[in-house]
């Protein structure tokens, strides 16, 4: 119960967290429930594959109006909303798939969670409170790297896309060893050391 509590704050939180960017979050979204598509087709549970399937078809149809060029926006309750049900989504599909590792699901949903989880100690190592708000999230300093050769407009859906690709990238080599609940495990500290890693980077060159 507590660790579904958990799942949920820290899912929900980093849904909107994340959310602000063109595509940013809803992109995310659209990768995760497709992957969990993907699990669930495999093993026939053809309901719930139809539950997510109607969540894809929205989450594309929003996506046509803010990527690139943003007409409506998700906001607080959108993007509360999404959290909500992707992480519904999971814990749906990891009790209908048991043989799969439930590291996987971590993987899948790394980034979500991690963005939070890291922001919060950050703040305590920086001495800020955890709860305030700043400029010092991985996407912003992505964006604000990019902004150095692009214009506003564009350096917004730029930082969506090559976060975005850089989540697919890390993530998609776990399909194959799913059921695997070893290689899971060392595959989801290894992208956690991989972004850790990538914030420092562009930490360093932001405040250059």
């Amino acid at each position: 119960n507590i660790f579904i509590l958990l799942c949920f704050l820290f899912i929900i939180n980093g849904a909107n967290l994340i959310d602000g960017f063109n595509g940013l979050l809803a992109i995310n979204l659209i990768v995760i429930n497709s992957i969990l598509l993907y699990l669930n087709l495999d093993n026939n549970h053809l309901e719930f594959s139809f539950f997510l399937t109607g969540q894809i078809i929205i989450l594309i149809c929003f996506l046509l109006f803010n990527f690139p060029k943003a007409k409506i926006f998700l906001g607080d309750s959108g993007s509360y909303l999404f959290g909500a049900l992707v992480a519904l989504n999971v814990i749906f599909t990891n009790n209908l798939n048991p043989q799969v590792s439930s590291f996987f699901f971590c993987i899948l949903l790394f980034y979500l969670f991690f963005e939070v989880f890291f922001s919060f100690i950050r703040k305590v190592y920086q001495r800020k409170s955890p709860v305030l708000p700043d400029n010092q999230h991985l996407h912003m300093l992505c964006f604000k790297k990019i902004n150095e050769k692009f214009d506003i407009q564009k350096s917004n859906y730029i930082n969506s896309a090559i976060i975005n690709l850089f989540y697919i990238i890390l993530i998609l080599p776990s399909i194959y060893f799913k059921d695997n609940s070893l290689m899971c495990k060392y595959w989801f500290f290894s992208i956690i050391f991989v972004y850790i890693i990538a914030y420092m980077r562009l930490y360093r060159l932001t405040k250059n």
